[in-house]
């Protein structure tokens, strides 16, 4: 089984939807934080989940959580987490 790593522009991600839920509701905010991560590990465990994203660059796929969609890759033995944003966003940066 591939390992989980995540990108330093994941982490960030993950830090500032943290941040922008705490601001009315601390304790939601870390529920919703570890759902995302739990995602992320179950993408580690099934990487063909998720959607193809070749427009985004070889090999990324999608996958969904409420309104956020996470974007992961695998590469030679691990699912890299790239980003995890809003899924109104037009095009990613990733």
């Amino acid at each position: 089984m591939p390992r989980l790593r995540y990108s330093a522009q994941s982490k960030d991600d993950l830090k500032q939807i943290a941040r922008f839920i705490a601001n009315d509701k601390p304790d939601a905010a870390r529920r919703w934080v570890s759902k995302l991560r739990e995602k992320c590990r179950l993408a580690s465990q099934h990487p063909e989940i998720g959607d193809e994203r070749p427009e985004l660059g070889e090999g990324i796929r999608s996958t969904y959580l409420g309104s956020y969609v996470i974007f992961f890759r695998r590469t030679n033995g691990f699912v890299d987490i790239v980003r995890v944003i809003r899924g109104d966003v037009d095009k990613p940066n990733i």
